[in-house]
Parts: C-alpha cells; sequence; structure tokens
C-alpha cells in the first residue's frame, strides 16, 4: 500500500505551498512532518486526503488503501453519543466490536459513553477523535497534533501504542520527544519544496543542518558566477558581437533561479521594572464544586523561578493560573503580590481571538506602538519581526494557520513589556523552529515564567522547578520532569527485574484469559443482539416476553462483568509492556 506524489505543485492566493513536489509513503512508513507554521502542513495532507485538490500533478493511491485522520480541530455532530462516533465507521468487513469501542473510549477518559457532545471543550472533542481513528482499522493513520490537549500519561500511552502500530503513519507533532521515539523517517516542508529524510528526529538535525550548509555553498558559487556573466554580458557593443549564444542561454537559465531569504524571528521586549516584593501564597486552598484542587498550598517566587506546572487535565492548574491573576479567589489561605506586577498571560485556547478581526486590528486593539530593546517601533513593525507578511497582516484572522495564530497571541502578550509570564499550554500548535526561538526568550528573560505544559522536552529545556498538582496536594520539586516521570516507576527488586527480562510478558494465564475475553465477548455482543431482534418480533406473547428481556438482562451483566475484567487485564499487560 503506498501513496505516490508525482510533480504535485499547490498555491495559496500567491504563495506555492508544493512546488512539483515527488516522493512515495508506504504503509510501513512511520512519518513525521516539520515546517515553520504557514507552510501548508496540514494544507499537505489534505491533499492526500483529497479534501483539496492540486493545482498541477498526480496524486496516486494504491487500490482499496484506507486511510483515517485526526484532524486538528475536530467537530462531531451534538446528536449522537459517544459510543455512536466511535463506532460510525464499523462495516462488513471491517467491524468495530462494542467492546473495542468503549474499551478506548476508557482509555481517553469517558467512562459514560451515552452523551453526547454538546458543551464539550475542544481538548474533549480531540481525545473522542482520537478514539475514533485508533479504533477503526486502516493502512494509514493520519494525525495532526495529536498530543494538543492530552495529559501526560495519556501521551506516553498513545506514544507506547504508535510505537507497536504495524501500519502506515503520517503525522504533524511539535513534541519533538514522541517524533524521536515513534518515527522513522523525516518529511520537512520548506518554500515549496519537500525533503525526505530516512532517519529519526535526533539523525533529521544533523542531516538537515549539512543540507543547508550544502545548499548555502552553492547558492554562493551560483551568484558569484551569474555576478562574472552579468559583467561579460554588459561589456560594449563590439564585445558582444562574439559572445556565445549557448553562454547566454545558460546565463539566462540561471537567473531564474529564486534563493530562499530565510527570514529570522526574534523574541524581544523591555520588561518593566519588578520590586522585590513578588507572589506569595500562604496556606492557599481551592476546591471546584465537591472536588479540591489543592489544599494549604504555600508558594513564594522569585526572579530568577522558571516553573513547570503539571497534573492531570482538570486537576486545577489553570485556575492557579486565574488566581494569581485575580480573576478567581482563593477558598482559605492568602495571596499577595507586588504593586510592580506586570503579567503577561497566554490564555490555552486559540478560539478566543475574534476570527473575523484582521491580523493588524488584533495587536494594535493592545497598542499601536511597542517599545523594544531596539527601541520604539510601529505594531506593522512588530509584527514583520514575527513573519507576518504586510499582506498577511491584513487578513483576517480565521485565515492563519493554528500556528500562526498561536503566534500572533504570543507577540500580543509581549508588547505589553511584561515582568512575570504566565504561559499555558504554550507549545500547542508552535513549529520546532518557533518553540525554540521561545525557549531562549523564556530562559533569557529577566523575570519569574509559569509555565503550564505537557510538552516534555519543553519542560526538561526550560525548567528549574516544577508544582505538581496530586490528588488536592500541590508537590513542588527540583527535579527535571524527566527525571519526575522515572521516579513514579515503581522500584524493582533484582529477582523482579531478572524475572522481568527473561519472560517481558504477562504470565501465560492471565495471557489466555485475555485471549479467551476477545474470541467470547463479541460471540456475547451478537448473542445479546440477537435475543433484542427476538424482542421486537415478539407482540403477544407476555411470557415468552418475560423470558427474553430477563435473558437479555442477564447477558448484559455478565457482558459488563467480562469487560470490567478486560480493562484490568489490558492495565496488567501495559505494565508488563514497560
Amino acid at each position: 500500500m503506498n501513496i505516490t506524489f508525482n510533480n504535485v505543485s499547490f498555491k495559496y492566493i500567491d504563495k506555492y505551498i508544493l512546488k512539483n513536489a515527488s516522493f512515495s509513503i508506504t504503509d510501513s512508513d512511520k512519518i513525521g512532518i516539520i515546517g515553520v507554521n504557514g507552510t501548508g502542513k496540514t494544507t499537505l495532507l489534505k491533499l492526500i486526503l483529497e479534501i483539496e485538490k492540486p493545482l498541477s500533478g498526480e496524486i496516486m493511491k494504491t487500490g482499496g488503501i484506507r486511510i483515517n485522520y485526526l484532524p486538528q480541530d475536530p467537530i462531531f455532530s451534538i446528536d449522537k453519543s459517544l459510543l455512536e462516533i466511535v463506532m460510525e465507521k464499523t462495516c462488513k468487513d471491517y467491524p468495530i466490536l462494542e467492546y473495542q469501542a468503549k474499551s478506548i473510549l476508557s482509555k481517553m477518559g469517558f467512562n459514560d459513553y451515552n452523551i453526547t457532545t454538546k458543551n464539550m471543550s475542544g481538548g474533549q472533542l480531540k481525545r473522542i477523535a482520537l478514539a475514533q481513528v485508533l479504533v477503526t482499522p486502516c493502512d494509514i493513520l493520519i494525525l495532526d497534533e495529536p498530543t494538543n490537549h492530552l495529559d501526560n500519561d495519556l501521551i506516553i500511552w498513545l506514544e507506547k501504542y504508535l510505537q507497536k502500530w504495524k501500519k502506515g503513519l503520517l503525522m504533524v507533532t511539535h513534541d519533538r520527544y514522541f517524533l524521536q521515539r515513534v518515527c522513522n523517517k523525516m518529511m520537512e516542508l520548506d518554500f515549496g519544496n519537500i525533503y525526505l529524510y530516512d532517519a529519526n528526529y535526533e539523525l533529521f538535525l544533523e542531516l538537515k543542518e549539512q543540507r543547508l550548509v550544502n545548499e548555502a555553498l552553492r547558492e554562493k558559487k551560483i551568484q558569484a558566477f551569474l555576478k562574472s556573466e552579468r559583467n561579460w554580458i554588459t561589456r560594449g557593443v563590439e564585445a558582444r558581437r562574439t559572445k556565445s549564444k549557448s553562454r547566454i542561454e545558460r546565463f539566462n537559465e540561471l537567473s531564474k533561479i529564486e534563493f530562499n531569504e530565510q527570514k529570522t524571528m526574534e523574541l524581544s521586549s523591555i520588561s518593566t521594572r519588578l520590586g522585590k516584593k513578588l507572589i506569595s501564597i500562604k496556606d492557599g486552598s481551592k476546591a471546584f464544586i465537591n472536588k479540591e484542587l489543592f489544599s494549604y498550598f504555600n508558594l513564594d517566587l522569585n526572579k530568577s523561578d522558571i516553573i513547570g506546572i503539571v497534573g492531570e487535565n482538570g486537576c486545577g492548574k489553570t485556575t492557579l493560573f486565574k488566581i494569581i491573576m485575580g480573576i478567581e479567589s482563593l477558598d482559605s489561605g492568602q495571596i499577595i503580590k507586588g504593586e510592580t506586577l506586570n503579567i503577561g498571560y497566554l490564555p490555552q485556547h486559540l478560539e478566543l481571538i475574534d476570527p473575523e478581526i484582521r491580523v493588524i486590528d488584533y495587536i494594535k486593539e493592545e497598542k499601536n506602538q511597542i517599545e523594544t530593546l531596539d527601541g520604539i517601533i510601529s505594531a506593522s513593525s512588530l509584527l514583520e519581526s514575527f513573519l507576518f507578511t504586510k499582506e498577511l497582516q491584513y487578513s483576517k484572522v480565521k485565515m492563519l494557520s493554528g500556528g500562526e495564530k498561536r503566534r500572533l497571541q504570543l507577540v500580543r502578550v509581549l508588547i505589553n513589556n511584561p515582568n512575570i509570564l504566565l504561559f499555558d499550554e504554550p507549545t500547542n500548535d508552535l513549529d520546532l523552529y518557533t518553540l525554540e526561538i521561545l525557549e531562549d526568550y523564556i530562559m533569557k528573560f529577566k523575570g519569574p515564567v509559569l509555565v503550564i505544559s505537557h510538552d516534555r522536552y519543553f519542560l526538561d529545556k526550560i525548567c528549574n522547578k516544577l508544582l505538581v498538582f496530586n490528588n488536592g496536594y500541590i508537590e513542588e520539586t527540583t527535579l527535571s520532569f524527566s527525571e519526575y516521570l522515572d521516579s513514579l516507576e515503581p522500584i524493582k527488586t533484582v529477582k523482579e527485574e531478572t524475572n522481568y527480562k527473561n519472560s517481558n510478558k504477562m504470565p501465560a494465564s492471565l495471557r489466555n484469559e485475555l485471549n479467551k475475553l476477545n474470541e467470547d465477548m463479541p460471540l456475547l455482543e451478537n448473542k445479546i443482539n440477537i435475543l433484542k431482534e427476538d424482542l421486537k418480533k415478539e407482540t403477544t406473547d407476555y411470557k415468552k416476553i418475560m423470558e427474553i428481556s430477563k435473558e437479555i438482562e442477564e447477558n448484559e451483566m455478565l457482558y459488563e462483568k467480562m469487560m470490567e475484567r478486560f480493562f484490568e487485564l489490558e492495565a496488567i499487560k501495559e505494565e508488563y509492556i514497560k
């Protein structure tokens, strides 16, 4: 099974996304797609899915290839239950069994399978979409930012799942650990060109560096040649009579080459003066409805703090930010804030930006002129330094990619020259290039930074402290995030470690029990469906109706018990795989 691009070009307004691109993807490839925001990573996926059509060239797929797609922002009907959504692509040839659908929904944190998606957040919709694409059989899995909105436990689970995935995988992600551990190839989009590397992320960085060096040398040679030839061609009339026709044609051909000018982006702002008193929380407690988020929490913020705030979704991380900003208050305890604080807050959600507003107006709503390290500049000039061209500045926000919207939010935060930063999932939707610039900015920032994130690489690189939300308690640690996660692993004795290395799999009794459940549950599910059909046919025989109803009830109870045991064994199986 493969997908082949043959001289494919695609243009968006006046910008080329692809220029005569040719490459193939097979069902044994695990490819990570990399490129600056706005270069067309999502558009490339849409071309494969035939949501977009190429300007020229052809895209060929082998017959019968099945593709599952996880979009960046999934949308579902609010009339269907979660179980119906996950099972909607079941068919006779590739059936999805109910227990499989329930199992994957449970893994995604949903235990009520009959609720609808009405009033669900973007993060919840993403997890439902992920459940749907993982449970539906396919030959190639296409994932657009799969780790966005997932907590760390689920990211690690998905990483292991995809490591074991035996079919094709094509994904856009900013998670560098994820790329390194899952992908065996990298595809880079750069100025309309496609570069395919037979490498994991670490090796890709080395190969890309070598490619850029070689390209720079080639461009330098061509430019030197063109300068020499231009001087030759512009000599006097007498010399032109003897000019070689082939040499002139060669000059004209080389003159058509477009040299890519790599525009660079640098985050810079002048932070306002920060007094001695920053933020202190004394014995702070906060609950939401009947859930205690944290209690007796103490914090004394220092100027040099770069603090990562981690924990499962819904544990209260964003609520802590709202308390610091004065949007919400503590239930008990005290928060003391310095008078000179100027907080810059980057929210998690892109939907907070009006899609109909123009890019330039979104910034001008805040300020027309901005003080930077290089002096006072206009809002338009600042946007240009963040790679928003003049044309893009007068486009509506809805025309931007997810990463460009995230970068725009970042500009609006920095124009007020904050002296303390609160970033809520800042890495979502950002490309790797912008991420590295953001990391460098945070580490050089002259004030404290608090970051909510599930990005392990990002947290490991920038943070000197962690605040970990854990069952109503906030733990402070100076471990890196990876070190903290390693510390949670159960300590094995020497004997246990030896046994693990020898077997590396579940005991036969448990493995056989799980296999038996995989065989029996579909049969029982089918039996229940047949009984329900029989019940529909009975309209007059009351005794028969009662007998069938009782049998359905007994079988459904048995099915629920089998499912509970199935989940238990699946959890045990994952422990042996670790």
